[in-house]
């Protein structure tokens, strides 16, 4: 792997703080939307929902292993979002070593694993002469806010109140955002946030009733190029682990379409404790 851990994630540490940063405060309030530093990490919430994915801990122990008092004031800090439960995402780096068991000592456990996978800008794909052909891909603005949140919020199950979250940095810097057309429909999303030489992938959904079409191949696809074109060597993104109890289409792709994996990412989860009586 010719990109390291650090840079790796790093990418969709600054994506992530983005997408909250980019919050107009009813969105903010609605959404019970907080993002902060604690130490290293960067700490994202949105407490009135029990959505892990936007629930989380960024970059602990990433450049350096965090002291217990350190590793206190994190738990201390997811406590005070009020959120009800949250993962810390520990990425594998020297700094890291030990800490999921110090973790565990701390009432953490294993929840599961998300995929780091990454992708050098050489040999770009071409789209095939698959279905995905006969399909619409257009990088869209503001115009498209609601239609692009909307299908991320009900591809991912999401309450309708989180549809703003995905779409709110739709014409901001750095971002890319895609829908796939059906004709006059649009069937999936997509987005990319652009950080230098590097760029990340995120936000693809599906319409339940349009999937494998080759829609998100597509999307791939275009992006790849799109990254190439803005001056990026490699691209980034995680996705869920393929196993043989859990059905993780995105995994495979992704590796279809060259990308390598990078690491297994474990996500250890902690709960709010019930107040005592």
């Amino acid at each position: 792997m010719s990109q390291s851990v650090v840079a790796l994630e790093q990418a969709e540490i600054q994506a992530l703080a983005d997408l909250y940063h980019a919050a107009g405060p009813s969105v903010v309030a609605d959404c019970g939307l907080s993002v902060r530093e604690v130490g290293d990490a960067v700490l994202i919430a949105a407490t009135r929902f029990d959505v892990l994915a936007l629930n989380r801990l960024v970059g602990l122990g990433l450049r350096s292993s965090p002291s217990d008092a350190a590793l206190a004031d994190a738990m201390s800090a997811i406590e005070q979002t009020g959120s009800p439960r949250c993962f810390v995402q520990v990425a594998p780096t020297g700094a890291s070593d030990g800490l999921g068991v110090r973790l565990e000592r701390l009432g953490l456990r294993q929840y599961n694993n998300w995929m780091r996978l990454w992708r050098s800008l050489d040999d770009l794909p071409r789209p095939s002469d698959s279905s995905e052909t006969l399909l619409d891909v257009r990088r869209i603005g503001s115009a498209h806010a609601d239609v692009f949140g909307s299908l991320v919020a009900t591809a991912f199950d999401y309450p309708p109140a989180l549809a703003p979250i995905t779409s709110q940095t739709i014409g901001r810097p750095h971002w890319h955002h895609y829908l796939a057309f059906e004709g006059d429909t649009p069937i999936a999303s997509a987005a990319m946030y652009v950080a230098g030489s590097a760029a990340w992938f995120g936000l693809a959904a599906t319409d339940v009733a349009y999937r494998k079409r080759g829609a998100q191949h597509a999307l791939i696809v275009r992006r790849l190029q799109d990254a190439a074109d803005a001056g990026c060597t490699w691209v980034s993104v995680e996705t869920a682990e393929d196993t043989v109890t859990r059905d993780a289409p995105s995994f495979r792709n992704l590796r279809r379409l060259g990308f390598e994996v990078a690491y297994k990412r474990p996500n250890y989860l902690w709960v709010k404790a019930a107040p005592a009586h």
